[in-house]
């Protein structure tokens, strides 16, 4: 199992190095006026330092340690779940608009996780939603795609 982590993990830093690579020919920007490989360059930055992570906990592990097995038993159709709702977010983000899709997105999320109850599922997700609209779009003025409805 050692090597199948160490692998992933090393695929997993070159595909942050191809992050940062790309986001710098975007430009970063300055403090007071980032620029748009800002975030993809934190967020190959990331995935090079948690990968780096895996690898050194994986040769610090021993070999007597019990490997939980994520994709095996009930979980597996909650993580299929959760992988065709993003791809479903994905598509459906241009269409509906950032905020429905988002509200919906955090909506299925809550219920399918911990099977949270609907009034919590429905308020965190709303509470979320508009938190996100407050920061993003009234404080920091930026915006997100509208959908066919313009919101």
């Amino acid at each position: 199992m050692k090597l199948i982590d160490t692998l992933s993990s090393i695929f997993l830093i070159l595909v942050g190095g191809g992050f940062c690579l790309s986001s710098l020919k975007l430009g970063l920007g300055r403090m007071s006026a980032p620029g748009p490989g800002l975030i993809p360059f934190a967020t190959g930055g990331l995935i090079i330092i948690l990968s780096l992570g895996v690898i050194v906990e994986t040769h610090l592990r021993s070999k007597d340690e019990v490997e939980v097995k994520l994709f095996r038993g009930k979980r597996m159709g909650v993580i299929i779940s959760v992988f065709l709702s993003l791809f479903l977010y994905i598509l459906l983000l241009n269409l509906i608009g950032f905020y429905i899709s988002t509200f919906l997105l955090l909506l299925f999320l809550f219920k399918i996780s911990e099977k949270q109850s609907w009034g919590f599922a429905i308020g965190a997700s709303l509470l979320t939603t508009i938190f996100t609209f407050l920061l993003f779009d009234y404080l920091l003025n930026l915006s997100f795609p509208k959908g066919l409805l313009g919101i």
